[in-house]
């Protein structure tokens, strides 16, 4: 499936009457314009290079290339793809306005990328200016007042940048976002309501509001020398110092790597049978954990296959995706997720609907599909 699509080419065959309006019969004549020919379909931008960043949104996914160029696909309803809003896309479309980007982080409705002088422009539907506005379906816009960013996080309606004096947030209402802690911290992650912080010692500093505030799960949870941290929608989890992995929230899709349960899970819980973990990935109720080896062990909700088991039922055990090694990267969303290769190749699975998985069909994925890159 990947490669260039061949250009189409429809014949258009003369016929002996061509019916007017109102019907009335008449022959053409050598006067006549020539019969129209539909064009063919503009093929998809070129890559400009090998991605070396992928992020999901709910229903949409974009990369980044070598060149800084920001290319997507999916849902583009709310002007996710960045272009004012229009169909959505089965296939990579390039994001005109941005220059050349560092980094890139999708939210529920909308995408930021933090730009080569460290300020931020986003895209799509919200308050995803800083400044108060709600924008609908806009095209890349410059967010006032976050500059020299290190960091960049999103997720729902709320993103975050980090910088080297603190955490700027933005998107949702202030009542949602809470206050990111002060200080200096080494890495960012954002659920739907809330974020985390790690700092340079591997503690960990949650803030927001929704289910976890109410249930008294925010705040500093008992995590010491954690290595990354990363949140779903209402869950974390940090690689711990042994390279392991620990996790704590709600466990409703056994996305803690336990059965399923509905209890609300303060403390961190080391998650059996992983090891040797380089990196942690949540999406909204589901978990995939990256290994030093490059190979990838997926847990929790698995309605449309986003674990990329290759089945949909939910597993609670962390299980090895099939046919995907050499992964650097992941991501995880609602209901599908993407990896990044050594090698700059990208393979999707798991829900399809909007074209999420760029493999040029709308067809549910139960284990990794190349993306036509």
């Amino acid at each position: 499936m990947v490669g260039a699509r061949a250009a189409l080419v429809f014949a258009v065959s003369v016929v002996s009457s061509v019916v007017g309006c109102g019907g009335e019969a008449r022959s053409p004549s050598a006067t006549a314009p020539p019969a129209s020919v539909t064009a063919a379909p503009e093929p998809p931008p070129p890559p400009a290079g090998p991605a070396v960043q992928v992020d999901c949104g709910d229903f949409t996914t974009c990369a980044t290339t070598a060149e800084g160029a920001v290319r997507c696909w999916g849902h583009d309803k709310k002007g996710e793809l960045g272009d004012g809003g229009g169909g959505d896309r089965k296939r990579i479309v390039a994001i005109e306005g941005l220059g050349k980007v560092k980094t890139i982080a999708l939210g529920s409705q909308f995408g930021c990328a933090v730009t080569d002088a460290s300020g931020v422009k986003c895209w799509g539907t919200g308050r995803i200016a800083n400044d108060g506005s709600v924008r609908e379906k806009s095209k890349p816009v410059y967010v006032a007042g976050v500059e020299q960013v290190e960091e960049l996080a999103a997720s729902g309606a709320m993103v975050c940048a980090r910088t080297k004096t603190g955490i700027t947030c933005w998107g949702a209402d202030a009542s949602v976002i809470g206050q990111p802690p002060k200080g200096e911290f080494k890495q960012i992650a954002t659920g739907f309501s809330h974020g985390c912080a790690l700092d340079a010692k591997g503690d960990v500093t949650c803030w927001g509001t929704g289910d976890w505030a109410t249930k008294g799960i925010f705040g500093k949870p008992s995590v010491r020398g954690a290595l990354q941290v990363a949140t779903g929608d209402r869950h974390a989890c940090v690689v711990t110092r042994e390279k392991k992995v620990a996790c704590w929230g709600q466990n409703d899709a056994g996305q803690l790597g336990t059965k399923p349960d509905t209890e609300s899970h303060k403390k961190p819980a080391e998650v059996s049978g992983l090891k040797n973990v380089a990196r942690v990935v949540c999406g909204e109720s589901s978990t995939c954990a990256v290994g030093l080896d490059g190979g990838v062990r997926c847990w929790g909700a698995n309605g449309e296959g986003e674990l990329g088991l290759g089945k949909r039922s939910v597993d609670e055990r962390p299980a090895q995706v099939p046919a995907l090694g050499d992964v650097v990267q992941m991501c995880l969303a609602t209901q599908h997720a993407c990896a990044l290769t050594k090698g700059g190749g990208l393979s999707c699975w798991g829900a399809n609907a909007f074209g999420q998985l760029g493999d040029g069909t709308t067809e549910r994925r139960l284990a990794p599909v190349r993306v036509a890159w």
